[in-house]
């Protein structure tokens, strides 16, 4: 019986002594694998940016409007039927002479995105961390003209606001599909973002800006 006993275990450590051995090469297999097909990919024929930013007051009420237009790349794995996801940040900026602009409050929107090819239909989902949105078409273009372009959305009141001037920053973020930990870990030069884009709008002053 003993000696049973110690030929498994002896087996048990060659298995484990050649998964040790092997298992290192399998993970750089992958890590090149996986660093080939995202470094090597084909450039977009068009990059992704944000539209002009307009603002508009109502009241001491401070709106926005702009629009997201995506890089080709991400439309058309839309319409192959890749989930998406958007993060929108819409960011007051207080303009200093002697420091670097200061972060006063802002908003966030979340965007997910979404296709069946099989059913030909689109849906898209619009959250700003207090309410959703939720909607189904039938063509891509209109679900971005409904999702990506943002029609008079209230940043903030400006009472919240001291005396100065002031500017909108507004970000546009695409993340990529999550990796499995181990292999987010070794691909830790490749970049979380399918795109990120920035823009400033005018700036303006309070409260000369107050009606």
């Amino acid at each position: 019986m003993q000696c049973r006993q110690c030929g498994i275990i002896n087996t048990m450590k060659q298995l484990r002594a050649s998964l040790e051995e092997f298992l290192p090469v399998y993970l750089v297999m992958i890590t090149f694998l996986v660093s080939a097909f995202l470094l090597t990919a084909p450039a977009d024929a068009s990059a992704a940016e944000l539209q002009t930013i307009e603002l508009m007051f109502q009241g001491q009420d401070l709106f926005v409007s702009t629009q997201v237009v995506p890089d080709d790349s991400f439309i058309e794995e839309l319409r192959q039927g890749l989930s998406k996801e958007l993060r929108l940040s819409f960011e007051i900026m207080n303009i200093r002479s002697f420091f670097p602009d200061e972060y006063i409050l802002g908003k966030k929107l979340r965007i997910a995105l979404k296709s069946d090819p099989i059913k030909r239909e689109f849906s898209a989902r619009v959250s700003d961390g207090m309410s959703v949105q939720e909607k189904r078409f039938k063509d891509i273009e209109s679900m971005h003209a409904w999702a990506l372009r943002i029609q008079d959305l209230k940043v903030t009141n400006v009472k919240e606001l001291a005396p100065g001037d002031y500017y909108l920053k507004v970000t546009a973020e695409s993340r990529i599909r999550k990796l499995p930990p181990l292999i987010k870990y070794l691909l830790f030069f490749i970049p979380e973002t399918e795109f990120a884009v920035w823009r400033y709008s005018r700036a303006f002053s309070l409260p000369s800006a107050q009606p």
